[in-house]
């Protein structure tokens, strides 16, 4: 089988929400459990999550402006041939060979992860929302018969 997933402009899109979101989440209950134990001064945690949330939000929309045309990379890709299991992330890619595959983990934490086990240790990880339902579907089905 050769079959390349490539992650649509949309799901990009709301991949990233996702993952700001649990980020942001993750932020404010440690922000909260810090304001709570010390004299921090509320103003720098108000701070410290608006950037937090501000910098992603501006990737997102570099990507959705500048990222298009004859020079577009792959964002987020999985490919899946006679050799092995690739990931491409940002052009780089990650390969596990069929012989050191060792498996297929979904992580049911905040945030949802996708683990793609590797014997030698060298896994991929990327996630849940990374691609389509229809997508994960396919990938879940092939990557669980290997």
């Amino acid at each position: 089988m050769n079959k390349t997933y490539i992650q649509s402009r949309n799901q990009s899109i709301f991949n990233k929400f996702y993952l700001s979101i649990t980020q942001l989440f993750w932020l404010i209950t440690f922000a909260f459990i810090f304001g709570y134990f010390t004299d921090y001064p509320a103003n720098n945690l108000n701070f410290t999550i608006i950037i937090t949330f501000a910098i992603p939000s501006l990737y997102i929309l570099w990507l959705v402006i500048f990222n298009s045309g004859k020079a577009k990379i792959i964002e987020h890709g999985l490919e899946l041939n006679e050799k092995g299991v690739c990931y491409i992330h940002y052009g780089s890619k990650k390969i596990i060979s069929w012989a050191n595959f060792s498996g297929l983990k979904i992580k049911n934490k905040f945030p949802r992860m996708v683990l793609l086990k590797s014997s030698n240790k060298e896994n991929i990880e990327f996630s849940y929302y990374t691609f389509s339902s229809q997508q994960r579907r396919e990938i879940f089905n092939y990557l669980s018969s290997k």
